[in-house]
């Protein structure tokens, strides 16, 4: 097969068909969090924190959260150059930076390498001007997807 590409353009129904996937997602379907827009290579997701993400009384939302968000975004912005789909065998994510968030997070992630076995991935979160977490990523490509 053909080494996996980042278009230059996204079919118009992708934003809503990755909605429709992922925002009933039984893991994240009480935290606030929702795809705002993919683009190619590129993807940003917004957590309205919930009950279910704060920690109690200091109001912060969890760390293991925001790595799941970053987690997230990154696949999402890697999966533009499968129209949508999500073909990775494993991720490896690595969080550089992390402080506390206390109100909505936005979570930008970047497509900074793909192959036809691994995808490189670079996000941040952030709480309104301020950065509360830097990542990286790696993604493992299922074999037989890429070239």
């Amino acid at each position: 097969m053909a080494k996996p590409q980042i278009p230059e353009t996204l079919a118009p129904d992708l934003l809503e068909r990755l909605r429709a996937r992922f925002h009933p997602w039984p893991l994240i379907s009480g935290w606030g969090l929702t795809i705002e827009s993919v683009a190619p290579g590129a993807a940003v997701m917004v957590l309205q924190p919930t009950k279910a993400v704060i920690n109690g009384s200091r109001g912060t939302v969890n760390g293991g959260v925001l790595a799941t968000i970053a987690d997230m975004v990154s696949a999402l912005a890697l999966s533009t150059a499968f129209d949508g789909a999500m073909p990775f065998a494993t991720s490896d994510l690595h969080i550089r930076y992390l402080e506390p968030a206390r109100g909505e997070v936005r979570g930008e992630a970047q497509v900074v390498r793909i192959s036809g076995r691994s995808g490189i991935l670079a996000c941040r979160l952030t709480c309104g001007e301020h950065l509360v977490a830097h990542s990286t990523a790696n993604f493992a490509i299922k074999s037989g997807i890429g070239g």
